[in-house]
């Protein structure tokens, strides 16, 4: 175990790129089999296509897009620890992140072969919502992930930046799940799923 996570540490020094979208791509995956089997009890109904969306989404587009980010932030020419934390998770949350969900909710949508009419309900139906909690749930994470130490050390952060997206990987497991549910709220039951709950509803008249 100890080897696998010098090995993995080191993919994500040397080629952050590659060791980001790999992460992304199994805990994005995670989420999304969380979501359908655990809380909507798909079974044997599970939507591999669905699974597949959200997997292009976290590997290819999310995992790059936060690498770059990550970067940047950590070059913003502000010498007061404080001051550097608010402003990193300030611009994270308030400039990035809505960014963020608006191209989730719009490539979602158009992978399932919508147009952007589709894009634009949807947005409109869950794009608050889900700001909001994530706001809840990713202002004191982030606070916590781009947190500079007050030990006085210029250098030391709490959270390597090589381990950044690891660590809100690790929270977007449950994250995920929550996104996952958002994408596809609303949307009507398969037909096999369908007949069973109408069997149900008959039984229980």
């Amino acid at each position: 175990m100890a080897g696998f996570m010098g090995a993995y540490t080191r993919l994500l020094k040397t080629r952050p790129f590659v060791g980001n979208m790999v992460t992304s791509a199994v805990l994005f995956a995670t989420g999304d089999v969380i979501a359908q089997q655990a809380i909507e009890k798909r079974g044997s109904n599970h939507d591999l296509a669905r699974t597949g969306r959200i997997v292009f989404w976290g590997a290819g587009i999310f995992a790059p897009a936060v690498t770059v980010w990550f970067r940047t932030l950590e070059r913003l020419p502000i010498q007061n620890k404080t001051l550097a934390t608010a402003a990193r998770v300030g611009l994270d949350q308030f400039a990035f992140a809505p960014c963020v969900l608006t191209g989730f909710f719009t490539v979602m949508t158009l992978l399932e072969g919508k147009d952007m009419s589709a894009v634009k309900e949807k947005w409109r139906q869950s794009f608050l919502p889900t700001l909001q909690t994530n706001w809840m749930v990713w202002i004191p994470a982030q606070t916590i992930n781009m947190a500079v130490s007050l030990r006085g050390w210029s250098s030391f952060v709490l959270i390597p930046l090589h381990l950044r997206l690891l660590y809100v990987n690790a929270i977007n497991i449950p994250w995920n799940t929550f996104l996952s549910i958002q994408a596809n709220k609303g949307k009507p039951l398969d037909p096999e799923k369908a007949l069973v709950e109408k069997i149900k509803h008959i039984k229980h008249t």
